[in-house]
């Protein structure tokens, strides 16, 4: 049987993986923050739903037109107050510009969903080069 945590971060990764922001966002408290690593444009912390948003539409712009962001799931580890999702991910500007890293998101569980989410990224200079 899987964890109900586990099941709660591979439905948020799906909505991630369709493209669909607001369905994600279903799955985050209305005061959740997240904590994004680094030192670049989308670093720092995002808080609530509305700070998400934000992030996502600045990842949108530096991505640039024609530029991709591709995420893969390898794995998700849950207990009853944390999950964790191990990725792979993959993005490209519209000027030609790429990178690839590793990553995990930790996320605290409250009342069935997530309050905070920490990213750590396994190259974070290539991610700081990229969206410099």
């Amino acid at each position: 049987m899987t964890h109900p945590n586990a099941e709660l971060a591979r439905s948020e990764m799906k909505a991630a993986l369709r493209g669909d922001l607001e369905g994600m966002l279903e799955h985050y408290t209305d005061d959740v923050v997240l904590h994004y690593p680094g030192r670049n444009a989308l670093s720092g912390i995002h808080r609530g739903k509305d700070g998400i948003r934000k992030w996502v539409a600045k990842i949108d712009e530096l991505l640039g037109e024609g530029g991709s962001f591709t995420r893969s799931l390898h794995d998700i580890v849950a207990n009853d107050d944390y999950a964790i999702q191990l990725v792979s991910v993959e993005a490209r500007r519209g000027d030609g510009r790429s990178a690839s890293w590793d990553a995990a998101a930790v996320m605290r569980v409250h009342n069935g969903k997530f309050s905070d989410i920490r990213l750590d990224i396994f190259d974070p200079y290539a991610v700081d080069e990229l969206f410099a």
